[in-house]
C-alpha cells in the first residue's frame, strides 16, 4: 500500500511554504512517496487563477499595519485568507497520468468532513460552491474550509485551509472566494482545539480517503535550488502590497 507521510511544520512564511511543495512535489515525481505538510502561516491572502485584487476590500496600508501581505498564486480558486489559527493542507499527491480532478477536490473535502464530525460538528458540501461548510447556531451557511488546488505533471499542490481558532475578522478585509459569505471556525462553532490536532484528525481521514497508509514524520528536507523548476511561479512572486503601500 502506497504511504501518505504528514508533517506538522508549524509556522511557515508562505513563500517558504510554497517553494517547499515546489520541492517535495519534484520528489514525489521522481518516485518519492506522497506528503501532506501541514502548517499555520503568518497573516497573508493569496489571489488564484480566477482572482482578482478587486476583492480586496481594505487600503493596502491598512492590510501591511496588520502585518499581511498578498500574492497572486498557481492555484484555482479566488482570494482567501491564511493566518495564525488556521490548519493549512499541502497534500503533495502523486495522481497519476490522467487525473480526475473533480474527484480529488471531493476527497479532500469528505476528509475535512469526517474530521469535523470527530468533533461533533456536521460539515457539508455546497454545490457549484468548492470547499466545507457548515451552519452557524442561528442556521445561516458558513464556509469553514477553503479548498484551491493545482495539478501538474500528475502531482497535486496547494490544498485546504480550515479555520480552527483563526481571527476571522481578517475575512471582512475582503470578499472571500469572490462571493459574500459567512466564514466560521471551529472557535465560533463553541469547540476549542488546537491546530496540531485538528492536523492530526484531518491526516487521518485523508489518508483513508486517498487509500494510502498514513506515517508521521517530524520533518521534511528543506528545499533545494535544483529542486524548484526554473518556471515555477514561486520564483518571481511578489507581495502584491509592497509597491501600493511605498
Amino acid at each position: 500500500m502506497s504511504e501518505l507521510i504528514a508533517t506538522w511544520l508549524g509556522r511557515v512564511a508562505y513563500l517558504d511554504g510554497w517553494r517547499l511543495q515546489e520541492a517535495v512535489a519534484t520528489r514525489v515525481r521522481a518516485g518519492g512517496a506522497s506528503r501532506l505538510l501541514l502548517l499555520e502561516h503568518d497573516p497573508v491572502y493569496t489571489i488564484g487563477r480566477r482572482g482578482t485584487t478587486a476583492n480586496l476590500l481594505a487600503a493596502p496600508s491598512e492590510l501591511r499595519a496588520r502585518g499581511a501581505s498578498v500574492y497572486r498564486v498557481d492555484r484555482g480558486g479566488d482570494i482567501t485568507f491564511h493566518g495564525p489559527g488556521q490548519l493549512v493542507g499541502y497534500p503533495v499527491v502523486a495522481l497519476g497520468e490522467r487525473p480526475d480532478l473533480v474527484a480529488y477536490v471531493r476527497g479532500l473535502e469528505d476528509a475535512v468532513v469526517d474530521a469535523l464530525a470527530s468533533y461533533g460538528i456536521a460539515g457539508r458540501r455546497i454545490e457549484r460552491r468548492t470547499g466545507v461548510w457548515v451552519d452557524l447556531r442561528d442556521g445561516r451557511p458558513a464556509k469553514i474550509c477553503a479548498i484551491g488546488v493545482r495539478v501538474s505533471r500528475g502531482v497535486s499542490t496547494h490544498g485546504f485551509a480550515l479555520n480552527v481558532s483563526t481571527d476571522l475578522a481578517a475575512f471582512t478585509r475582503m470578499i472571500p472566494c469572490g462571493f459574500a459569505h459567512e466564514v466560521a471556525s471551529l472557535e465560533r462553532l463553541g469547540v476549542a482545539a488546537a491546530v496540531p490536532e485538528v492536523g492530526e484528525r484531518v491526516a487521518s481521514s485523508l489518508s483513508r480517503r486517498l487509500g494510502l497508509a498514513l506515517r508521521i514524520e517530524a520533518s521534511v528536507a528543506p528545499p533545494r535550488e535544483d529542486e524548484v523548476p526554473a518556471d515555477a511561479p514561486v520564483r518571481s512572486a511578489e507581495d502584491l502590497l509592497a509597491n501600493a503601500v511605498a
